[in-house]
């Protein structure tokens, strides 16, 4: 049984923006117990293989070695599998919300730290990068490096899952451990869809209990846009 937190209701929400001296968009966020720095900074030029005026965005995820425990041992060398496959979700999901083509010539790199996991780090990530992409694209627009804003729409990101028969939304670490579904939901904050990531850990589930899920997460999604809304830059005009 949760505490102090009903089942479709995301984790409570902490944000601190500016926490690395000098890089406004440095973001510090705490979803329930577990917390990411991400920092987003706008670089000029992109890859070489990407063809015309477009431009360019992506990510880096790194969990910490004090993030769980036991400690991790700190990566060198080739990117394990996980951290990878969390990499492109959380680009896919970046890009998703922006339209590339009104930053030509320049690439917008989000790197995303786990300080503390304690389930749903990749979910957190997205949300943080929502939050530190407003406050880079801000400044590169007051600067005049932007002539236009190139965010479509504000994007966030919840999991939910079935945990001992109950749907769950937003789950920790205890819960994720033990989930017989459990997926990631990526959506704007209009309410469109970005991508579904999931799976079951065992038997095959119904298409309406899979549908029962996705209805607990599209609420979570739409609650923790009401709690991320006063943290969130206005897309510009």
């Amino acid at each position: 049984m949760r505490q102090n937190r009903q089942d479709h209701a995301p984790r409570p929400v902490t944000i601190e923006t500016g926490v690395i001296p000098g890089i406004e968009a440095s973001v510090l966020y705490h979803a329930g117990k577990t917390t990411i720095l991400c920092v987003a900074k706008m670089e000029e030029g992109t890859p070489r293989w990407l063809n015309g005026p477009s431009g360019w965005a992506t990510a880096e995820y790194q969990m910490a070695p004090y993030s769980v425990s036991p400690r991790l041992e700190r990566q060198t060398g080739s990117t394990d599998g996980r951290t990878l496959e969390i990499r492109r979700l959380i680009s896919r999901a970046i890009r998703g919300g922006l339209d590339l083509g009104l930053m030509p010539g320049y690439s917008l790199r989000v790197d995303c730290d786990v300080l503390h996991a304690d389930g749903g780090t990749r979910t957190a990530s997205i949300n943080a990068a929502t939050v530190a992409i407003g406050l880079v694209i801000e400044a590169q627009l007051a600067s005049g490096v932007l002539a236009a804003d190139p965010r479509r729409d504000q994007v966030l990101a919840v999991s939910a899952g079935i945990v001992d028969g109950k749907v769950l939304v937003d789950l920790e670490y205890s819960e994720d451990s033990k989930a017989d579904v459990d997926l990631n939901l990526v959506g704007t904050l209009s309410g469109d869809l970005i991508e579904i990531a999931g799976g079951c850990e065992g038997m095959a589930i119904p298409m309406d209990t899979l549908n029962r899920v996705l209805d607990a997460a599209r609420q979570g999604l739409q609650q923790l846009g009401e709690d991320l809304t006063p943290h969130l830059r206005a897309l510009a005009d």
